[in-house]
């Protein structure tokens, strides 16, 4: 499959739940010979030629949000094998609109906001398994930052985690 390079947008979860859901990345991905990867939530993409993202971000006045935690499932997608879906919201929806018009780029609300947890192909009865053993000690998440990574698409090896590169980063202010 072709490869071709998007510039991401991610919703960053705040403290506590960020070190929790590294801690949960970093032992996955060890014992389950994957890579690790930075918590995140992918809200938007746009094509890599798109205007500067710190300009971009310049633009975004958003609050931090919070997401209600559904459940934790798993998918045979690479990107998905083991994830947290949240409920979207309309300050989510808000957000990638504003995104949308600072970029000049289209693009939607996540249909299945989701955080990863392992990025690795497993067979369906090992993902449902994971899945079970992953209790959160809370229901939302909340997001306090964005950060803008620089990827390749799509995203189906170890190779394609390791060249993520973040280029601009915004605190979102209450």
């Amino acid at each position: 499959m072709h490869k071709h390079t998007v510039t991401v947008y991610w919703l960053v979860p705040a403290k506590p739940e960020r070190e929790l859901f590294g801690d949960l990345i970093r032992i996955l991905s060890h014992e389950m010979k994957g890579p690790r990867f930075e918590p995140h939530l992918t809200i938007f993409a746009a094509p890599h030629d798109q205007r500067s993202a710190k300009k971009i971000l310049a633009k975004i006045k958003s609050a931090p949000l919070h997401l209600h935690v559904r459940k934790v499932g798993g998918s045979p997608q690479f990107r998905k094998t083991l994830f947290v879906r949240l409920d979207s919201s309309k300050s989510l929806e808000r957000l990638v609109g504003e995104l949308r018009r600072a970029s000049n780029a289209r693009g939607k609300a996540p249909v299945d906001p989701h955080i990863s947890l392992l990025y690795k192909k497993l067979p369906a009865a090992a993902r449902r398994e994971l899945a079970k053993s992953v209790k959160l000690p809370f229901t939302h998440v909340v997001f306090d930052s964005i950060k803008v990574v620089r990827s390749a698409a799509p995203i189906e090896t170890r190779r394609d985690v390791k060249g993520w590169r973040v280029i601009a980063t915004k605190s979102l202010s209450r």
